[in-house]
């Protein structure tokens, strides 16, 4: 199994960090910690926390791949799971409302439409991982898709399909 966790340095993205690096842990994923600095003066900042959150995914039991990328963020995710296969990305997100077709930004919605692996949008902080709960608009990539992941991640599985049918 193959993970990328995206972070722009930022809180949200500590959360996927931290998120990912319990999914990580448990399925001894190859793990690839990717970060996008938008300006070339963000470069060295982002470089620290990517630092920061790869001891902390350390401590997790996982030893994540540092890449370091320039430009515009969805670009650049693109472009790394173009050059590399992965079984899923992570990425962190601000909750922009509770309420409404678009909680999440317009950002985060792009990048799960645009790349071809599944998507675990990480809002908000978890200590552990106990259950999971999948939802899948019932397209190319479904419930079978994410089965593969349960008895080797930390959690039950359960999945809600387009028909709201699931377990």
């Amino acid at each position: 199994m193959k993970i990328l966790i995206c972070s722009d340095g930022t809180s949200p993205a500590d959360s996927a960090t931290q998120i990912g690096g319990l999914l990580t842990g448990p399925t001894h994923a190859k793990t690839t910690l990717l970060g996008i600095a938008e300006n070339p003066q963000d470069e060295r900042p982002l470089r620290d926390a990517l630092e920061a959150q790869a001891r902390a995914l350390r401590v997790q039991g996982v030893a994540p791949e540092i890449v370091v990328r320039e430009g515009e963020p969805i670009r650049q995710i693109l472009i790394q799971t173009s050059k590399e296969t992965y079984d899923v990305v992570v990425i962190g997100a601000r909750r922009k409302g509770t309420t409404g077709l678009y909680w999440r930004s317009e950002k985060t919605y792009e990048v799960i439409k645009l790349i071809p692996p599944p998507v675990l949008v990480a809002i908000g902080e978890c200590a552990t991982l106990k259950k999971f709960l999948v939802c899948t608009g019932g397209k190319e990539l479904g419930i079978g898709d994410i089965t593969a992941c349960n008895g080797r991640a930390a959690g039950d599985l359960c999945g809600f399909g387009p028909n709201g049918r699931g377990c």
